[in-house]
């Protein structure tokens, strides 16, 4: 179209940031990491992280699994989406809408072996079944492990 504007390829500051939840099911478990980094550091959830530029979900799912545990990981597929919102501090109610917003995929993936190890942003890891989860935390963890462990 003649007199249109290209728009930016670069998504603004206002738009949601795409992460995947690398969910594994051994023996009726769940594995977790507990988190070193920002968003929701100190709590535990899945190994994962941003998808990133030309990655398909599927790939960073299994990349980011390796990167915190050292575990290999195959056979992903759609789990359930979970919506981090973090509020901002700000008095300005602009501002208060959500000082950053995380769209996490997160997807079942087979254990394919490997000797697990907290590595790169997770302090520790552990296997956990949906009714006995470690604290605090992070969004939707229980919700999303029950679903695993039944599919």
């Amino acid at each position: 179209m003649q007199g249109t504007a290209r728009r930016s390829r670069r998504p603004p500051d206002s738009v949601p940031l795409l992460s995947v939840l690398a969910v594994v099911v051994h023996d009726g478990a769940v594995l977790l990491v507990r988190r070193a980094n920002p968003p929701q550091a100190g709590a535990w959830g899945f190994p994962g992280g941003k998808v990133e530029l030309g990655e398909t979900a599927a790939a960073a799912a299994l990349r980011e699994l390796h990167e915190e545990t050292g575990l290999r990981g195959g056979n992903p597929r759609a789990l359930a989406a979970v919506d981090l919102i973090e509020p901002s501090a700000s008095a300005d109610p602009q501002a208060r809408r959500g000082a950053a917003h995380h769209l996490m995929l997160a997807l079942r993936l087979d254990w394919l072996g490997g000797n697990p190890a907290a590595a790169d942003d997770a302090l520790e890891l552990c296997w956990a079944t949906p009714d006995r989860l470690p604290q605090p935390l992070c969004a939707d963890v229980a919700r999303v492990a029950r679903a695993a462990v039944a599919a």
